[in-house]
């Protein structure tokens, strides 16, 4: 058989798949969640600010980094303009992916190149913000492509147990990474530690094409009306359900990124916490997730996708003001709650999210809809995250105490968090009063 019709048949599916073919896919997907996950851990939270630190930014600039990902979801806007148009998504999606994940791992080339620390942080920033617009202009149809070979009948057991396992195998790698890491940065060859950190993305990336690949993808239907730019934000605002998700999803986004890029900045530049010690704190975070997302997938089968996202916001405002107590005399108790409630609203934020997007939008332009969410959420998200990071520049030399608790500026980011989380709150009870909501859920 000829390269291009290997090609052709393991990127351009043209038939419908079975139900063998759609469960391997799926058990694929896991594996496939395994190392994308990862991927992301290790390129961004406190790794990513400590290389950034490590290059000379301050933490304001570290915060912003942090939040890149969320403001490349605009670039998802435009997706559906080219993925709208093709029968077959996967090759595109795959070579997004690989592309991405390269570059991430790439970025240890950095420190290498004789220019000031200003520019190396500028390379860092269009290195890591081209990276995440790759992945995310291929998010809606990756999104869409699992949804499709996965029953709705059993999508909430299905994202429930993916999600966990994808979650304990972040852990170890996470758990693994941080060790090294700290190893190193006692030695003083923090370079060193970041150097086989970035060796090892780049050899799981190609480990995560080789599996992507062998996903299958069912063949997607041509629009017969073209798609333009006004249209992908038109259809979606005359869609009264779904701006309705939307807003709630922008009300979290932006509560949520106000202060959670700022939680690795403050455990590794105010608190002065070691790799391994946040690692640990990762790994109780993602345990936590792995154990109640299994309940979480269920307990929406049960209820409904809008409950479990209301009760997931609930969480994590908790989460946030347990952040505003913790200082270094109080972070051996405080740091660990603060994780663990994170972790557990985060594994239902995913899944909830996820379902909700595809719930409540048609079955027609699925990717429009996905794409006009996430480009909006990423521009509310950043926006949240810029502002959190113009608080903490007027706010630099900010210092009080409560009940002989001393409080700083990063506290405070984290209970306006949670004050701003808390009308995510009120609008989901309110759309789940709504009538025009009642049927779907």
């Amino acid at each position: 058989m000829k390269l291009s019709e290997k090609i052709g048949r393991l990127y351009f599916n043209r038939e419908n798949l079975s139900e063998i073919e759609m469960a391997r896919s799926r058990n694929l997907s896991v594996y496939e969640g395994c190392t994308a996950r990862s991927i992301l851990t290790l390129t961004s939270g406190s790794f990513l600010v400590g290389f950034a630190g490590y290059l000379g930014a301050s933490d304001q600039i570290a915060g912003i980094v942090s939040a890149i990902p969320v403001f490349a979801g605009i670039i998802t806007v435009f997706s559906p303009l080219m993925f709208e148009r093709m029968a077959n998504r996967k090759f595109i999606t795959i070579l997004f992916c690989l592309l991405g994940r390269l570059m991430l791992g790439t970025m240890i080339v950095i420190p290498f190149i004789d220019i000031p620390n200003s520019q190396q942080i500028a390379l860092l920033i269009g290195m890591f913000l081209t990276a995440n617009l790759f992945l995310a202009a291929m998010m809606p149809s990756a999104t869409t492509w699992l949804l499709k070979i996965t029953p709705e009948s059993i999508r909430g057991a299905y994202y429930g147990r993916r999600e966990a396992i994808v979650l304990g195998a972040v852990t170890i790698v996470t758990l693994v990474m941080g060790q090294v890491l700290d190893k190193f940065d006692r030695a003083g060859y923090q370079l060193r530690g970041f150097i086989i950190l970035y060796i090892f993305v780049i050899i799981i990336t190609l480990v995560n094409f080789i599996i992507f690949s062998g996903m299958k993808e069912p063949p997607n239907e041509i629009l017969k009306t073209d798609i333009s730019v006004i249209n992908i934000f038109r259809i979606p605002l005359k869609n009264k359900k779904y701006m309705t998700i939307s807003i709630l999803m922008a009300v979290w986004n932006f509560g949520y990124q106000l202060a959670f890029p700022f939680t690795s900045v403050y455990m590794v530049s105010t608190l002065k916490l070691g790799y391994g010690l946040i690692t640990i704190m990762a790994v109780l975070a993602s345990l936590t997730s792995v154990v109640s997302v299994y309940f979480w997938g269920r307990l929406a089968d049960r209820k409904s996708w809008l409950y479990l996202m209301n009760l997931m916001i609930l969480i994590q405002i908790t989460s946030f003001f347990i952040w505003f107590f913790i200082n270094k005399s109080t972070a051996a108790i405080l740091l660990p709650l603060a994780h663990i409630l994170g972790g557990a609203a985060i594994g239902g934020i995913n899944i909830s999210l996820n379902n909700l997007q595809y719930t409540f939008s048609p079955p027609d332009n699925k990717t429009v809809f996905l794409g006009f969410s996430s480009a909006v959420n990423g521009v509310i998200g950043f926006t949240g995250t810029l502002a959190g990071s113009y608080f903490l520049t007027l706010s630099e030399k900010l210092e009080f105490k409560v009940w002989n608790l001393s409080v700083g500026s990063m506290q405070m980011i984290f209970l306006i968090a949670g004050i701003t989380l808390f009308s995510g709150v009120v609008f989901v009870h309110n759309i789940m009063k709504s009538e025009a909501f009642k049927v779907t859920l």
